[in-house]
């Protein structure tokens, strides 16, 4: 076994899964607004971001703004002036909220600046889950396809790097989405968290599918073990078939199209790795029971017309028939 498998084999027992989303954002069914602030205050803003996970206070004022703790929210905030604060406030956040039955819904924070007091009001709407089978039959039906290719190919190896390279891909692209959606921390601190471990696997994936296409069974080990982490860190993003909100800087369908790919791709390359190394295996034990010093029938026939008694060449005619005339 190559050093790249064994090294992908190890993190797949080492490690777990990787959070749901970058930033600690999940998929939910509400969206959040803030809706007024009263009484304005010069220089004081206040939105939410992140379909309404969080708020955020951009504190323009010379005086200090105060978020008292209560209605949930266990610690209070506090916004010098000059700076912006975002947090999840229990009073406002729209992750892990269920309206029930319900629509809409409001809420309110109070704050105080310098002497003013102040109330932030926002609203709470519900959005409609999606569809969720279709996108599930999808990531069936593209595990079920490739792994049923894969056991009628002549290279299966071939295929199985291919659908190594396309889970990466799709994981990557997932990854940088993700990342995207995060307001409230810095780009590439947000995104190095959201990969976690992927900053490795992902190379070792591509460099196991180049050995996989040379037919060496321990890339093809390498993609198996690398496609099967894959599967392991986005089975907390499977919730994206169920949401209406999705923490993803795109269209909420290239979201589910991403998570889907990596299922049944990853799910695909892992099972049918198997099925890879029995063909390498095969191929070479038919490449061994050839006899030493023997290969095609081109080969040998090539052999047999150079061998001593047996020369067809013209010169070697037009000798017999002279030493035939002077005798």
């Amino acid at each position: 076994m190559s050093a790249l498998a064994l090294a992908l084999m190890v993190l797949l027992t080492a490690i777990s899964p990787a959070a749901a989303h970058a930033g600690g954002l999940s998929p939910t069914g509400v969206r959040g607004a803030v809706l007024d602030v009263s009484p304005r205050v010069p220089g004081l803003t206040v939105v939410t971001i992140e379909d309404g996970a969080r708020l955020e206070v951009r504190n323009d004022t010379a005086a200090t703004v105060r978020v008292p703790a209560g209605g949930g929210q266990n610690r209070p905030v506090t916004v010098p002036a000059g700076t912006t604060r975002t947090w999840i406030d229990a009073r406002a956040t729209a992750l892990d909220r269920d309206l029930g039955d319900a629509e809409r819904a409001t809420w309110s924070v109070p704050l105080t600046a310098g002497g003013t007091t102040v109330t932030v009001t926002g609203e709470h709407v519900a959005e409609p889950a999606p569809a969720a089978l279709p996108w599930w039959a999808l990531a069936a039906a593209v595990a079920g396809t490739l792994i049923a290719v894969a056991r009628r190919a002549r290279r299966p190896h071939v295929l199985l790097a291919v659908a190594g390279l396309t889970t990466v891909a799709a994981s990557l692209v997932h990854v940088v989405g993700s990342t995207l959606a995060v307001q409230s921390a810095p780009l590439w601190g947000t995104f190095l968290d959201a990969t976690g471990i992927g900053l490795l696997v992902w190379p070792l994936v591509v460099v196991a599918a180049v050995a996989a296409i040379r037919g060496r069974a321990g890339g093809v080990l390498g993609v198996c073990a690398g496609a099967g982490l894959s599967v392991v860190f986005i089975l907390p993003d499977l919730t994206v078939f169920h949401f209406g909100v999705l923490p993803f800087a795109g269209p909420d369908a290239l979201e589910r199209l991403l998570v889907a790919v990596v299922l049944g791709t990853g799910t695909a390359a892992a099972v049918a790795g198997a099925g890879a190394l029995r063909a390498l295996a095969d191929s070479g034990e038919q490449a061994q029971a050839l006899p030493p010093g023997r290969g095609s029938i081109h080969d040998q026939s090539s052999i047999h017309d150079q061998s001593p008694g047996h020369d067809q060449s013209p010169s070697h005619d037009l000798s017999q028939s002279h030493q035939r005339e002077n005798s």
